[in-house]
């Protein structure tokens, strides 16, 4: 599962991650608190936009930190938790 929410990420392919998230799926980011898969992803595929390079996910149970980096040096992660086959929670960091 990891590696397909990675390789959707890499792929910037939406319709991809939405088929991997939960319809009850919820994101923390800066901008704050989004619920629901359409807003999940949307916020899911503007990280992994500006991505050019993924790591090997960090997993410890059902939860995982996707690490990518960016053209410009950039570097972060999107942690993620999954549930029935499905992430119904991320967070960018």
């Amino acid at each position: 599962m990891l590696e397909q929410v990675i390789a959707a990420s890499a792929a910037r392919d939406a319709d991809g991650l939405a088929q991997l998230y939960d319809d009850d799926a919820v994101w923390l980011g800066p901008e704050g608190t989004m619920r629901g898969r359409e807003a999940a992803v949307a916020a899911h595929a503007a990280v992994a936009g500006g991505a050019v390079g993924w790591s090997a996910p960090q997993q410890h149970g059902a939860r995982a930190a996707l690490r990518w980096s960016g053209a410009s040096g950039a570097e972060g992660a999107i942690v993620v938790e999954i549930r029935r086959g499905r992430v119904i929670f991320a967070a960018s960091v």
